[in-house]
């Protein structure tokens, strides 16, 4: 898990890229949706090299640091060098999508952790 935790916040940026434009009713294709997710995936990138959140994946904290930079770099490289539209309630809601979904797979991958451990036998 520690290696591959950034392929789940990458899905959780291409899924957010994916509800957005189906839900709006936009044909798109592959590149409609990159072209969303881009400057979001980006920022991802940016913030796990910034954080160096490889050393600990599974935090909450990490999950959240991760949501807040993903949105903020994301957010900026989008108005700034996309030429984007970064309206109120599309950050708000890019905000809430983010930190329900990189906290939220941080949750049930903890909860089996748990579990797990409960169900391990116990050697003494």
């Amino acid at each position: 898990m520690k290696r591959w935790f950034w392929v789940l916040d990458g899905l959780v940026v291409v899924a957010f890229a994916v509800i957005g434009r189906e839900d709006h009713g936009f044909v798109s294709d592959f590149w409609d949706y990159l072209r969303v997710a881009a400057p979001f995936l980006v920022g991802l990138a940016a913030t796990i090299a910034i954080l160096r959140s490889w050393r600990n994946p599974l935090l909450l904290r990490t999950g959240l640091f991760l949501a807040v930079g993903t949105l903020v770099f994301g957010m900026l490289l989008r108005r700034f060098v996309w030429g984007n539209g970064t309206a109120t309630t599309f950050v708000w809601v890019s905000a809430a999508f983010f930190v329900a979904g990189m906290v939220g797979w941080r949750l049930v991958a903890l909860g089996i952790r748990t579990l797990l451990a409960r169900r391990a036998p116990q050697t003494t």
